[in-house]
C-alpha cells in the first residue's frame, strides 16, 4: 500500500489539531497512484473548515460560524478607519491649508502606497505570516495617524506623520481581503461581496458620526482622533480572535493532480525569492490583468479627486448660496447615502459577475464616473431639493463603483495570479489604485480646483474628459471585428 494511503487509513475518523496542518503534511501522488491523483485526508480538511460531505462546501452550522467572524471583523476593522480617513481633507482645511497644499498632503498616502504596499505584500508570501504583517502594520499605521492630531500647523511635520502612517497602513486593507478570499471555498468566493459589505455599514456608521460631531462641535475633531484611538484597539482584538491562521487557505485545495504538484513547487521557489522575476512577469504579462489594472487606475484618479474634494465642494457651495448652518447635516446625510450605495453593490456584486461577467461589471462601473462629477458640480444653479438630491445620488454611485469594481476584481486577481503571490499581486492592485491613482487624482485635482476657482468648475472639467475617453474606448471597442465560428 502507498505511504499515503496508509496515512490516510490511519488518519480517517480520528481529531486533528488545525494548527498542525500546512502544504507539507498534504502528500502528493508517487508512481502507483491512478491518474495522477488521490483525494485529500478528509479529517484533516475538517480541521479547517468542516463539512458534512465530500464536496468543498462548507456545512450550515459552520458557514454560519466561519463568515459571521469575518462580518464582524471588517465591520470594527472598518468603524476604526471610517472615524478619521473621510474626514482628514476637512481636518487640513480645518488647520487652515489651501486646497493646493490639501491636494499636496492628500497625495502623500497613495504616492507611499504605491512604494511600500507591494513591500509588505511580499514580505507576507515570502515568510507565510500575512496575519501577522497584517497586525503589525494595522497597530503601527493607527499609532502614527494619533499622532497627525499634534501637527497642526506645522506643514513639515504632519507630511511626515502623513508619510509614516501611510507607509504602514498601505497593504493593510489588501492583506485583509486577500486573507478572507484565500480562505473561502471556491463555491463561496463569488460571496466575498456580502461579507466585504460589513465593512461598508462599519465605515457609513463611523463616518456619519464624525462628519456630524465634526461640524457640529467646535472640538468635533478632538473626539474624531479619540474615538478613532478607542476603535483601533477594538479592531485589533478582533484581528487576534478572527483573523483567519495564514494555513487555512490551504486546507480549501481540491484533489491534487499532478500539475497542482507542479505549482506546489513553483510556491516554494517563489518563497524562497529566486523565481519572483517569472511571477511578475505572469501578472503583468497577462493582458486580462492588464486590462484590470487599467480600470483600477482610471477608477482611482477619479475617486481619488472626488474623495479629496467633493465635502469642500459641498462647503463651497452652500456657503455660497448662505446655507452653510445645513452643511453638516447634509454631509453626514451624504454618508448615510454613501454606506447605502456600497452595501447594495458589495451584497449584489456577485450575483451581478454571475449574469453579466466579470469584465462586464467592471467596464460598467468605470462608466459610471463622468455621472459622479456632473452630479457633485449641481444639477442646478440654486440649492434646492434636486441638487441636493444629486448630492446624494452621487454619494451612493462612488460608492457602488468602488464596491462593484473592487469585489469584481478582487476575486478575479485571487483567479489570475500565480500560487504563494496572490497577497503580492493584491498589493500591486492597491497601490495602483491608491498609487497611481489617487495620487494623480488628489494632486492634479488640487491643482485644478486651484486654476478653476471652485471645485464645482473642475468637477464638469473632468467629467468631460472622462466621458470623452470612455466614448473612444467604446467606439474602438466596436470596430474589432468579430470572429466567425
Amino acid at each position: 500500500m502507498p505511504a499515503f494511503q496508509e496515512q490516510q487509513h490511519e488518519t480517517n475518523g480520528s481529531p486533528c489539531d488545525s494548527s498542525s496542518i500546512g502544504m507539507n503534511d498534504i502528500p502528493f501522488p508517487n508512481n502507483n497512484s491512478q491518474n495522477g491523483q488521490f483525494n485529500i485526508d478528509k479529517s484533516k480538511q475538517k480541521a479547517v473548515f468542516p463539512s458534512s460531505n465530500d464536496s468543498d462546501t462548507l456545512g450550515p452550522t459552520s458557514i454560519l460560524s466561519h463568515q459571521n467572524k469575518i462580518r464582524l471583523l471588517y465591520f470594527f476593522y472598518r468603524i476604526s478607519t471610517g472615524s478619521i480617513i473621510p474626514i482628514m481633507s476637512l481636518y487640513m482645511q480645518h488647520a487652515g491649508w489651501s486646497s493646493d497644499q490639501i491636494g499636496k498632503l492628500q497625495s502623500i498616502r497613495p504616492i507611499m502606497t504605491m512604494l511600500s504596499a507591494p513591500m509588505w505584500g511580499g514580505l507576507a508570501d515570502r515568510t507565510g505570516r500575512k496575519r501577522l504583517v497584517l497586525m503589525f502594520t494595522f497597530v503601527v499605521s493607527a499609532v502614527f495617524r494619533l499622532f497627525v492630531r499634534f501637527t497642526e500647523g506645522n506643514f513639515a511635520m504632519l507630511a511626515t506623520a502623513l508619510c509614516a502612517t501611510s507607509f504602514f497602513y498601505s497593504a493593510t486593507t489588501s492583506l485583509l481581503d486577500s486573507i478572507v478570499v484565500s480562505t473561502l471555498p471556491e463555491t463561496e468566493k463569488r460571496n466575498f461581496g456580502k461579507l466585504r459589505l460589513w465593512g461598508e455599514i462599519g465605515n457609513g456608521v463611523s463616518s456619519s458620526m464624525m462628519m456630524y460631531l465634526v461640524n457640529k462641535f467646535s472640538h468635533g475633531f478632538d473626539y474624531a482622533f479619540l474615538i478613532h484611538g478607542i476603535a483601533s484597539v477594538v479592531a485589533v482584538a478582533f484581528m487576534v480572535l478572527y483573523v483567519p491562521n495564514d494555513h487555512a487557505h490551504q486546507s480549501t485545495a481540491k484533489p491534487v493532480t499532478r500539475n497542482f504538484t507542479h505549482q506546489r513547487n513553483n510556491s516554494q521557489i517563489f518563497r524562497n525569492g529566486t523565481a519572483w522575476k517569472d511571477g511578475a512577469m505572469v501578472i503583468f504579462g497577462s493582458s486580462q490583468l492588464l486590462a484590470l489594472f487599467s480600470m483600477v487606475a482610471v477608477t482611482g484618479f477619479s475617486l481619488g479627486f472626488l474623495e479629496n474634494f467633493c465635502y469642500i465642494n459641498l462647503r463651497q457651495i452652500y456657503t455660497k448660496h448662505g446655507q452653510m448652518e445645513l452643511v453638516g447635516r447634509d454631509i453626514s446625510l451624504c454618508r448615510v447615502f454613501t454606506s447605502l450605495g456600497g452595501v447594495l453593490c458589495w451584497f449584489y456584486s456577485g450575483a451581478l459577475q454571475s449574469r453579466f461577467g466579470p469584465d462586464s461589471v467592471m467596464f460598467a462601473s468605470v462608466s459610471c464616473l463622468p455621472l459622479c462629477f456632473f452630479l457633485y458640480a449641481g444639477i442646478e444653479d440654486r440649492l434646492g431639493p434636486v441638487t441636493k438630491a444629486g448630492f446624494l445620488l452621487s454619494e451612493a454611485i462612488r460608492s457602488g463603483i468602488f464596491a462593484a469594481l473592487w469585489s469584481t476584481a478582487t476575486i478575479r486577481l485571487n483567479e489570475l495570479s500565480p500560487p504563494d503571490m496572490k497577497a503580492v499581486a493584491q498589493t500591486i492592485m492597491e497601490s495602483i489604485y491608491r498609487g497611481f491613482g489617487h495620487t494623480s487624482g488628489s494632486y492634479f485635482g488640487g491643482i485644478l480646483c486651484h486654476e478653476c476657482g471652485d471645485a464645482a468648475t473642475a468637477f464638469i472639467l473632468v467629467g468631460k474628459m472622462l466621458l470623452s475617453f470612455l466614448c473612444i474606448i467604446g467606439t474602438v471597442g466596436c470596430m474589432k471585428p468579430t470572429k466567425k465560428n
